[in-house]
């Protein structure tokens, strides 16, 4: 009787085991949260930005910019302080066709993909210091309606393709370029 029990004992670990490994091999996430449809916001006043931020420097070194997009402008501004003394501003025309196509490449690069929750840093200052922070946002009605941001350094709540959207934000600005020059990021 004793070595039967010990029997089924071996037989349960083995089980205990098999089950713990096929979980290690499978990959089990929270279900994930409802996405915002970018193109929802194509006939709005919606705009979404991207703002970068340079590194952590004294305060007249300190840098800095935001792009600006929604369905009739682009804007982008340029910074100097932690207090964001404009040292330019630009504004371009754009339409409804460029802006619908503008969001469906964002939400294809997951622009609405990021982390959320109880626990997770939704300040961003400080963060990779010797390098750039960059903040996408969704502002409907001069509210915020979806914050992530994301570093040079890596982490952040961004989860979407930081490089791709960064690049794409800066394309609709047509002198780009020249704007970025007096920022020196």
């Amino acid at each position: 009787m004793r070595y039967f029990l010990g029997f089924l004992f071996a037989i349960g670990m083995i089980i205990v085991v098999f089950v713990l490994i096929l979980q290690g091999f499978t990959h089990h996430t929270a279900a994930p949260k409802n996405q915002i449809s970018l193109l929802d916001y194509a006939n709005s006043q919606t705009v979404v930005t991207l703002s970068v931020d340079g590194p952590v420097n004294a305060d007249s070194l300190h840098r800095g910019y935001s792009i600006t997009i929604g369905r009739d402008s682009v804007n982008m501004v340029t910074t100097q302080g932690y207090q964001g003394s404009v040292l330019q501003q630009k504004t371009y025309a754009n339409n409804a066709s460029s802006y619908a196509t503008f969001l469906r490449a964002l939400q294809l690069d997951n622009y609405t993909k990021g982390k959320t929750g109880a626990g997770i840093v939704t300040d961003e200052r400080g963060y990779c210091a010797t390098g750039e922070r960059y903040v996408f946002q969704i502002i409907a009605g001069g509210q915020s309606v979806e914050r992530f941001w994301s570093t040079s350094c890596g982490g952040g709540t961004f989860q979407g393709a930081a490089a791709s959207v960064i690049d794409l934000f800066q394309k609709q600005v047509p002198d780009y370029g020249t704007l970025i020059q007096t920022v020196n990021l």
